[in-house]
């Protein structure tokens, strides 16, 4: 009988051996679980930052392609707006000049 309660007694050592090894495994696994969800949770951060700012660069250069237009319309319109007072001025002078 003896033999047999050392043996049951044995037997409930490693048993609960291998469930205090099982959870600290289960634990562990938790652990790292976690430290990897924070990790890509960082990465997530930064890409979504990048993303922004990725767009922020399209936007700004979606504007200054509009403000290159503006320009050039605004040359266009100077250089006509130019050549109609020089012409204006010139009919001006041969008025003058003639009367």
């Amino acid at each position: 009988m003896k033999k047999n309660k050392e043996i049951a007694e044995k037997g409930n050592n490693l048993l609960l051996a291998g469930f205090v090894s099982a959870f600290f495994d289960i634990v562990k696994h938790f652990i790292s679980d976690f430290d990897n969800r924070q990790k890509v949770k960082k990465i997530d951060k930064y890409q979504e930052g990048l993303q922004n700012v990725e767009h922020l660069i399209v936007r700004l250069e979606e504007k200054l392609e509009q403000h290159r237009r503006d320009i050039e319309e605004l040359k266009n319109r100077l250089m006509w707006g130019n050549i109609v007072i020089i012409a204006l001025l010139l009919i001006n002078l041969y008025h003058l000049i003639l009367h």
